[in-house]
């Protein structure tokens, strides 16, 4: 019954909070509010927190830790800091990230449950897929910005960073002829937001997976030619309706053909939004400068910027100096300390790309599905590790009682 629970709960998790609908609902209907869709997350998961303390060791877990640094960085700087409206607000939302995060642990920390919830992450990332190619034809359907799909994430960038670290995290429950399909439907769902960082974060992760041969290139390869294919039979004959039904929609605008136009020549183009980057970078960068070493105190990113800066390093720098540059980066290695074998690969490509988004957004701790397959990631690793730690205690068992296994007994001497 236990499993059962779980097994029903992560898919749950992953088709409410990955996919974004808790939020989605609330900002396109009015129906709900985001925190309490997490409110009841977390009183149905927290009977599994309970027990994985009582029963495991989760609390050993780097991730935990990482956890606990992060509420006491919070709370100090906070004490430390102007202690605002705004502060308090981003304190409160903090601490709800963590227990959040934690209890996605708890879930997670079994090998059904993580099954289940890599199969529901591909199920999200082909339906977000279906969404985002629906939104070209049909604008402003679900994003906040015309001629850039969205779909339930509302926000481009943030549909293309889901989608693809939802393909690094769901590749894997996928048999290895389906794999290259699945990159590429994933590819399609991030062009269609035309998300540069989304699209670099992709080609990283693609690169990541063929390298850890989690695909090979000649099925890659052999996928491609498959899908241009069946494009050009399909699609080419009715290239002119395509495009004037797009511009006639408003996909086709001054700023979707920039980033078009982008694509064709990275370095030699620069567009409205790239210099609107740049300049909030540099505003932010020199307000690090002010307080470089300790920052203004929690929640100081949310005062006197234009607007935020886009940069999760810059936002924690900005609130908690040197100690707030180094937040993303032991996160990271929280989640790597202990990664071996089949899995290692994998948590490796992950956190190569987040590293990639956090230079792009400053809020990958307050989103849900960031939360999500964060505690995924450290889930998989701590039942790897837990399984050869098990293992090792069993041939440390076999070994004191003299008795050895038979791959040992027949290759010793």
């Amino acid at each position: 019954m236990n499993s059962f629970y779980r097994n029903i709960l992560a898919v749950i998790a992953v088709t409410v909070f990955y996919s974004n609908g808790h939020e989605y609902l609330n900002q396109a209907h009015g129906i709900g509010i985001p925190w309490h869709w997490v409110l009841a997350f977390i009183i149905l998961s927290l009977p599994l927190l309970v027990r994985q303390v009582i029963t495991s060791d989760i609390l050993q877990l780097p991730i935990v830790a990482w956890c606990a640094g992060y509420a006491w960085i919070t709370i100090i700087w906070f004490i430390m800091g102007a202690q605002s409206e705004m502060s308090w607000q981003e304190v409160r939302w903090r601490m709800l990230a963590i227990v959040e995060m934690l209890c996605f642990l708890a879930l997670f920390m079994d090998a059904k449950a993580i099954r289940f919830a890599q199969r529901a992450l591909v199920v999200v990332v082909h339906v977000g897929t279906v969404i985002n190619v629906y939104e070209l034809f049909v604008p402003m359907s679900f994003s906040n910005v015309s001629g850039r799909s969205a779909g339930l994430y509302v926000n481009p960038n943030t549909s293309a960073e889901a989608l693809v670290l939802g393909m690094i995290l769901g590749i894997t429950a996928l048999p290895v002829w389906f794999r290259g399909a699945f990159i590429l439907v994933a590819g399609i769902g991030v062009f269609a937001t035309y998300s540069r960082a989304g699209l670099i974060g992709w080609l990283i992760a693609v690169v990541g997976l063929m390298l850890g041969r989690f695909i090979g290139v000649p099925q890659l390869v052999r996928t491609g030619l498959i899908a241009l294919l069946l494009v050009g039979v399909a699609l080419l004959p009715k290239t002119d309706q395509i495009l004037t039904a797009l511009e006639r929609a408003g996909s086709l605008n001054p700023d979707t053909r920039e980033r078009l136009t982008w694509l064709m020549d990275p370095l030699g183009v620069e567009d409205a939004s790239s210099w609107g980057r740049k300049a909030i970078a540099q505003q932010a960068w020199e307000r690090v400068g002010e307080h470089p070493f300790l920052g203004e105190g929690t929640g100081e990113v949310h005062t006197g910027l234009d607007i935020p800066p886009h940069n999760q390093f810059l936002a924690h720098m900005i609130d908690h100096g040197v100690v707030g540059a180094m937040l993303i980066p032991l996160l990271l290695l929280a989640l790597l300390w202990r990664a071996q074998g089949d899995n290692r690969p994998v948590v490796f490509i992950f956190s190569c790309v987040v590293l990639w988004f956090s230079f792009f957004t400053h809020q990958l701790l307050n989103n849900a599905y960031n939360l999500l397959l964060l505690a995924l990631v450290a889930a998989l690793v701590a039942i790897r590790d837990r399984r050869t730690g098990q293992a090792q205690q069993g041939m440390a068992a076999s070994l004191e009682r003299g008795h050895l296994p038979k791959t040992l007994a027949h290759s010793s001497p």
